[in-house]
């Protein structure tokens, strides 16, 4: 049994270290930290956006009920009033990604999920008279009207709010806040605490590792987590383009990108759905995909390559936006597990270690209630059947035809166009 008053350490200001941190403060612990470069909203997180979808259909049942979970708490929280809106989603795939799609109907129908429809491209159209394109590659759709986006950033800063509110810690900073390795004990492999940038050494009891794409740095996970990027874009519409496509639904092909209505200030959000690697060897000898970002590197953009399948992939559903200037460009890293079950378990060998990570790109919409299931395993009662889904799993394979985002990844190296971007691109704009 955990002492309330045992010195907690969290790792990352994301998703899973801030729902952690304010699930742990609700039930009394009273001594916890959480170590950030940023403050919260933590600007590299992967959580940290104009929004993120919020939805609840999966095939796998397990992920599909802590959506279900998740909806009642971002409608009924006061903690995220204003944040949630709900103007219902087309979930899409082009081929590989079909038998997800198929089983997320599904899973959804047995859960009792209601307004489910199948829906051709001319149907789509039909239905919802903004969009446009051929919709060529969206060839099975299903309508869900219970799902919707919430504003990550400031949910996350409100939940983070809410925790230090709580006694609850956050140090930041580029130095104070960024850990560099973790104390280990040269003999019995204990975890300690971890040292940071300005080389302060904070001593635990208990240390959780929920630092997301950068996990797989600093700790050898023994390749259960790949950090991968995903490449964003916003276009900035005029007051009357807002309007006119207010009434869009979120499109999301699993294939072929993902699309947002546009927010109130006219921002359209876009993302493309093949991921980014950026594979290199750490200062502490670990070769992995490691986080490239554009607050780390201000200069660099996206790639040429997946600018052009981005506005392909945009010219399929609203051709007429397809040329327009990105006035933002993001790449979101996240750590991605091979069967996209999140790593949530004891470090088997460093005692008093724990992972919360693993987010592979759908674990944002658990904000209000992941934290629980993560005080649930430290606390010793959580389920033994989501215990043995996100248990330390090391050299098990996934051979899984069902999964989302099975496109293969893209290695950054090999793309052009994206070194120094910036640079080039506002010395032209200066010239004309």
């Amino acid at each position: 049994m955990m002492e309330k008053d045992a010195r907690i350490l969290i790792v990352g200001a994301g998703c899973f270290g801030t729902s952690t941190a304010y699930h742990l403060s609700q039930r009394g612990y009273t001594s916890i930290r959480v170590l950030d470069p940023y403050p919260p909203p933590s600007c590299e997180a992967a959580s940290t956006d104009i929004s993120k979808i919020i939805r609840s259909d999966y095939n796998e049942p397990l992920y599909a009920r802590l959506g279900i979970e998740s909806i009642e708490a971002w409608r009924s929280w006061p903690l995220f009033y204003g944040l949630y809106h709900v103007p219902g989603w087309i979930l899409s795939a082009a081929n590989l990604s079909r038998p997800f799609v198929e089983g997320s109907i599904e899973t959804c129908k047995r859960l009792g999920v209601q307004g489910l429809e199948r829906l051709t491209p001319d149907q789509i159209r039909a239905r919802f008279s903004v969009v446009t394109g051929k919709l060529d590659g969206w060839n099975i759709n299903v309508w869900n009207p219970t799902a919707g986006w919430a504003a990550a950033g400031t949910a996350i800063e409100r939940m983070a709010g809410a925790a230090q509110k709580n006694g609850v810690k956050y140090i930041s900073g580029e130095t104070k806040g960024k850990v560099q390795e973790l104390i280990l004990d040269d003999t019995t492999g204990k975890c300690k605490g971890v040292v940071t940038a300005d080389g302060t050494r904070h001593e635990a009891d208990m240390v959780i590792l929920a630092a997301g794409a950068w996990t797989p740095s600093l700790l050898d996970v023994k390749g259960q987590l790949t950090a991968k990027g995903h490449s964003v874009a916003h276009i900035q519409l005029t007051p009357s383009e807002t309007k006119h496509y207010a009434s869009m639904p979120i499109m999301d092909n699993l294939e072929l990108g993902y699309f947002f209505p546009p927010q109130e200030d006219g921002i359209f959000k876009m993302a493309h759905s093949q991921f980014i690697t950026n594979v290199q060897t750490t200062k502490s000898g670990i070769t992995t995909s490691v986080p490239h970002t554009f607050i780390q590197a201000p200069t660099d953009g996206l790639p040429l390559e997946i600018e052009a399948q981005m506005r392909r992939n945009l010219r399929r559903v609203l051709p007429e936006l397809a040329d327009r200037p990105f006035c933002y460009t993001r790449l979101c890293w996240d750590a991605d597990t091979a069967d996209r079950h999140f790593l949530v378990a004891p470090h088997p060998t460093h005692k008093c270690l724990f992972l919360a990570t693993g987010g592979s790109a759908h674990g944002f919409k658990f904000l209000p209630v992941v934290g629980k299931y993560v005080a649930d395993l430290l606390e010793g009662t959580l389920d033994q059947e989501i215990v043995r889904q996100w248990q330390w799993r090391a050299g098990q394979k996934s051979t899984a035809k069902n999964l989302a985002h099975l496109d293969p990844e893209m290695e950054l190296s090999d793309l052009t166009g994206w070194k120094g971007r910036q640079i080039g691109e506002s010395s032209h704009a200066a010239k004309l």
